[in-house]
């Protein structure tokens, strides 16, 4: 059955740390979260990255999947091919809204590669706080006119642009177009 809406990812974060009679203190440093950004993902005021969540979940002792929905995102691989149907793929939204990444790379590899099907509405923006040291983001247009920046620089993009840039300053992606825009995201952590 398709998911009309995306899971309340910090009420379920909060809900686990609850029930494992943890304080905030406690979860960042079981995680390696900051008490902020575990506040913010609690509050629904951000929304964490892939990475981010696989610490939490980790911390909790659970599978990420319980946060993202259930254990039957992806049907048991019985051949070469591993079929994940549009309705069973993650999504993540923002506080407002206005953004939704659709998770597409396989939860083994958050801790070093995750990868994004990224939808703006007209002036949507995903602001990042820094990511672990090293870490990269890739992004393509594939329709709208995005706004990239990282650290103190900023660059626009179009349809069929691609930007490399920093992820471990903070960073944002903004749809700075008149409709909706539309990109994928890989973001690459060394570790």
């Amino acid at each position: 059955m398709p998911q009309t809406s995306p899971p309340d990812i910090g009420q379920k974060i909060k809900q686990l740390r609850s029930a494992k009679n943890l304080t905030l203190d406690q979860l960042a440093v079981k995680s390696g979260v900051s008490k902020s950004m575990l506040s913010q993902i609690e509050r629904n005021k951000t929304n964490p990255t892939v990475a981010t969540l696989w610490s939490l979940t980790r911390a909790l002792g659970i599978d990420i999947g319980e946060i993202l929905g259930g254990n039957n995102q992806v049907k048991e691989v019985t051949s070469n091919i591993a079929l994940i149907k549009s309705h069973q793929t993650p999504e993540i939204q923002s506080a407002d809204g206005k953004c939704t990444l659709r998770i597409l790379g396989p939860l083994s590899m958050v801790s070093h590669i995750e990868w994004y099907d990224v939808n703006l509405e007209q002036d949507g923006l995903l602001a990042s706080e820094p990511h672990v040291d090293g870490t990269t983001e890739h992004l393509t247009v594939l329709k709208g006119e995005i706004s990239i920046s990282s650290g103190a620089e900023k660059q626009i993009l179009s349809r069929g642009d691609t930007a490399r840039y920093n992820g471990d300053v903070e960073h944002s992606i903004k749809n700075i177009g008149s409709s909706n825009a539309h990109a994928i995201l890989m973001v690459y952590s060394p570790e």
